[in-house]
């Protein structure tokens, strides 16, 4: 998304303070940096169709080449909250939180995690993020920008960010609208700005 775009650009300086050991010359962070964890990917079948090949040395190699010292991780759609199952939801959710934070500690210094919620499962998403603090120390946490037909401003996600809040979280958001006519546009926005760096 259009925001996410601007705020890699930006993402260098904004998240530095949790890489304070980083050399400050050509240090660049990748705030936008999907895996595709094969226990999900297995589960999810179909869906998981559009999904590129991948695998952790894939994103170390594309890092490399990129000269990207750091990536924090995310999920990509469909998300954890399919076919409105919500053991289904909190499964997928544990699945790739647990891969996640594998991967941060198999390869120190390279990854971050913002943990997946099972939102719109209010219950299970508290559990999650209790969880991915308390036991996985991640960096924050990703949500899409709506789930079903809920915007995250819905007042049903309340307790949701409540709890947030008072973790003092930080949240990414990814967006859910990906109409072919509002990538192009991204796309073409997002090139002009790196070329201008």
């Amino acid at each position: 998304a259009l925001p996410i775009c601007l705020a890699a650009l930006a993402g260098a300086s904004l998240l530095r303070p949790m890489f304070a050991q980083a050399p400050a010359a050509n240090y660049r962070i990748d705030i936008h940096h999907h895996f595709f964890p094969p226990e999900y990917v297995k589960d999810i079948g179909d869906l998981a169709a559009a999904f590129p090949p991948w695998s952790t040395a894939q994103s170390l190699d594309v890092m490399g080449k990129a000269r990207v010292e750091k990536a924090l991780l995310s999920l990509s759609l469909p998300g954890v909250w399919i076919g409105k199952d919500a053991q289904r939801g909190r499964r997928l959710a544990r699945i790739v939180n647990d891969y996640g934070a594998q991967m941060v500690r198999d390869n120190r210094g390279r990854f971050g995690l913002f943990a997946t919620l099972p939102l719109p499962d209010i219950e299970g998403s508290l559990r999650e993020i209790d969880y991915a603090y308390s036991t996985l120390k991640a960096e924050g946490i990703g949500l899409m920008t709506s789930y079903n037909d809920k915007w995250l401003g819905d007042a049903a996600f309340a307790p949701v960010w409540e709890e947030l809040n008072r973790r003092r979280a930080v949240i990414y958001t990814r967006s859910e609208e990906h109409t072919s006519e509002l990538q192009s546009l991204r796309h073409l926005v997002c090139r002009l700005l790196l070329e201008k760096k």
